[in-house]
């Protein structure tokens, strides 16, 4: 997965309000490999789609952090904070 989006979260998970960096976003339409890395040193594999300009779909497999605490696969609902769109902001939990 070299051409993966590599994704930075500002902790050990992602939850509302959460800062996430993304340096390179998806092109406009499909999905895109995605590797989440947390501030803990985890990280998990993802699906990230642009909904809109400023919006991203992200669905993030099941992993663990560095603390052995499973987390759940969880789709999550992006938006863009700066518009250079290298700063993000989880705005709420998908179904």
């Amino acid at each position: 997965m070299s051409d993966s989006i590599q994704i930075q979260v500002a902790d050990s998970h992602l939850y509302p309000g959460c800062a996430v960096s993304i340096a390179h976003l998806p092109a406009p339409a499909g999905a895109a490999a995605a590797i989440v890395e947390f501030a803990d040193g985890s990280g998990a594999h993802a699906t990230c789609r642009r909904r809109a300009h400023d919006e991203l779909e992200l669905n993030v497999d099941r992993y663990a952090t560095q603390r052995r605490h499973p987390v759940d696969a969880r789709h999550w609902l992006l938006l863009a904070v700066d518009a250079t769109h290298n700063s993000w902001r989880v705005k709420r939990r998908l179904p």
